[in-house]
């Protein structure tokens, strides 16, 4: 049988012959938009175009390398499973990316990190229609077993900061940079969104973005400064400034039975209130800057369990 998709036109059914309108798609007759993909703005330079390419060549051929992070995340670079996944994505590719066993089984004998393995610590329902906070993202990093740097992009905290920072993590494959940014400032469609930098490009001072909502926008180069202010909008889920995590490996995770029962006796409208995570990591090393607040569990997540 041909495929209709093939079908030449003097082959198709006349007008009168088509089918009645209930039997039309339901996105069709409602008329609901779809999208393949959208453009990048001006202000992004797509990965795989001519002038994305120079940058990835020029940046890895410099002297002062700033591209190593970018192995270990190309290798894990996955495109997330729900539209407000941005979030459990990025945090899954990057602890694969470090090389972090999540001590539970994905599939069959597998360990490894997807977003449904998150269950244990957020609640997938909540995650799917309105996502998760860079408090929230931070959280579930540390139950995880990384160890964390983190900062919001307040007055404190200043671009040449932000900078240092960048040019350390990229230039070694043992830690990543996470942005929590709006991507208005971009003249991207949407808000807020994660991604982590896959590089960076010291003469042009621009960052890799990878993207993993693939379905919508491709890997891009992106001024440093602009993704800068990018972070200093304010979460209106938060009332804070969004700004960015360090993941890094090497963390001992740690979780204890009285933690553990204490979660699994929550009903849907406690949490229990913890000190630090269940399954925290140990305290990061670097103290200056501005930093989040010790984190305690969130409250009231529908179904809280650990099972790290």
């Amino acid at each position: 049988m041909e495929c209709p998709c093939r079908t030449n036109r003097q082959d198709a059914p006349l007008l009168s012959q088509s089918p009645p309108l209930a039997t039309v798609p339901l996105l069709v007759a409602n008329n609901f938009e779809s999208f393949h993909r959208r453009h990048l703005p001006q202000t992004c330079v797509s990965f795989s175009s001519p002038e994305g390419r120079k940058l990835f060549t020029e940046a890895i051929n410099c002297p002062q390398n700033y591209m190593h992070i970018y192995f270990p995340l190309a290798e894990q670079f996955i495109t997330q499973a729900e539209p407000a996944y941005c979030g459990l994505a990025t945090l899954a590719m990057c602890l694969n990316a470090l090389q972090i066993d999540p001590g539970r089984l994905w599939k069959g004998p597998w360990r490894w990190f997807s977003e449904e393995l998150f269950e244990c610590c957020t609640s997938l329902s909540v995650a799917k229609e309105k996502g998760i906070s860079l408090s929230e993202f931070l959280y579930l990093a540390r139950c995880n077993g990384v160890i964390t740097e983190d900062y919001r992009a307040t007055k404190d905290f200043t671009l040449e900061h932000f900078r240092d920072i960048v040019k350390r993590s990229c230039a070694t494959s043992s830690e990543i940079v996470v942005l929590n940014y709006s991507r208005k400032v971009l003249g991207q469609t949407g808000d807020g969104h994660f991604s982590p930098i896959g590089g960076y490009h010291a003469q042009e001072d621009m960052v890799l973005l990878m993207d993993v909502a693939r379905f919508k926008y491709p890997p891009h180069w992106v001024k440093l400064s602009r993704m800068f202010e990018s972070m200093q909008l304010v979460d209106p889920a938060m009332n804070l400034p969004r700004g960015l995590v360090v993941l890094k490996e090497g963390a001992e995770v740690t979780c204890t039975k009285n933690n553990v029962r204490q979660l699994m006796q929550c009903n849907d409208n406690t949490a229990p209130i913890f000190s630090q995570p269940c399954c925290s990591s140990s305290p990061s090393s670097v103290t200056d800057g501005r930093r989040m607040p010790n984190l305690a569990a969130p409250a009231k997540l529908k179904n809280w369990r650990c099972i790290c």
